[in-house]
């Protein structure tokens, strides 16, 4: 890269960075593309060699994709912690890195909300509340419960650290042996079905990959224990949903708290929609008011890196 790169940010709310990027490098020609029609014609404008690229449901991967394959890009700057969009990629060309991490505390205090409002029945009270209901409901004490982490990375070891405070008993799954300091057990991803039969609360934090894609069906849910809570705050792909939808019928799980989906926005016609044992947040998790600030002052950090001719941080390997 140039010591003067041309710089596009590809994100649908330009003014949430355009001040802190041009405050930070005010010599450097930055371009925004805010929508997805405009991409293609921004590359071939501007013919970039850095690219920070924030996606979401409304501004979904593929509108992003362009921007790896494009001949003069040599970096790619992914804001947040999810890069399937962009792989295969060429690694030899291009840069990959990303934000993981960055959210991950404010995610998991969603996680933990979540799993205390189930179990204080926090749902039903609401719903008596619009009927004028009395009625008391029996607390279930985290202290007395086991939680397992698939996935206990960045955002698993946040949800593992706030629950293990709450006194519950944390498993995590994780390839390889690199633990967490709040585990109780740390277990391979072969162990899952011999863990979820002692699982209150099954947490979801892998990466959607080929070997993560529908990694809980039928023969998943069946294997939870009745009566347990089933969180997804990770990608929808993970999940088959048809599987959730039944197991949730029949009482495997009991209740789920569930943020993303297959299809996002989740389709008006799903079944999941209706469910009184269903919590459904529009992917927002961790969406704490300034979090593409957060992400853009880290793509910041990397491009004052690389401006120096020094190793970027938050290296993706492909």
């Amino acid at each position: 890269m140039s010591k003067r790169p041309s710089v596009l940010v590809v994100h649908d709310r330009p003014d949430d960075v355009r001040d802190l990027l041009a405050g930070r490098f005010p010599d450097l020609p930055i371009a925004y593309a805010a929508t997805p029609a405009e991409v293609g014609p921004a590359l071939d404008a501007h013919r970039p060699e850095a690219v920070f690229s924030i996606k979401h449901s409304g501004f979904p991967g593929d509108a992003h994709r362009p921007v790896i394959d494009c001949p003069t890009v040599c970096w790619v700057h992914v804001g947040g912690s999810g890069y399937d969009h962009f792989v295969p990629w060429d690694a030899a060309r291009v840069t990959l890195t990303n934000c993981a991490g960055v959210l991950a505390p404010f995610l998991a205090e969603t996680v933990i909300a979540a799993i205390l409002a189930w179990n204080r029945s926090f749902f039903a009270y609401r719903d008596q509340q619009r009927r004028r209901t009395w009625r008391p409901w029996p607390i279930q004490p985290l202290q007395e419960q086991t939680l397992l982490v698939v996935g206990a990375g960045a955002i698993g070891g946040e949800v593992a650290r706030l629950a293990k405070v709450l006194g519950m008993t944390v498993l995590g799954i994780r390839a390889g042996s690199a633990g967490h300091p709040a585990l109780d057990e740390l277990h391979p991803p072969a162990a899952l079905a011999a863990l979820l039969p002692r699982a209150d609360v099954v947490s979801l934090h892998v990466r959607a990959t080929a070997a993560t894609a529908g990694l809980f069906g039928r023969e998943a849910f069946a294997a939870m224990k009745p009566g347990a809570l089933f969180v997804n705050t990770s990608r929808g792909a993970v999940v088959d949903e048809a599987a959730l939808i039944a197991g949730l019928g029949a009482g495997r799980p009991a209740g789920a708290y569930l943020d993303v989906f297959a299809a996002e926005p989740l389709p008006a016609d799903s079944p999941l929609w209706a469910m009184d044992n269903v919590f459904i947040t529009p992917h927002a998790s961790d969406n704490v008011a300034d979090w593409p600030r957060r992400f853009a002052g880290i793509f910041a950090d990397n491009l004052d890196l690389w401006r120096k001719g020094e190793p970027l941080t938050r290296v993706v390997r492909a």
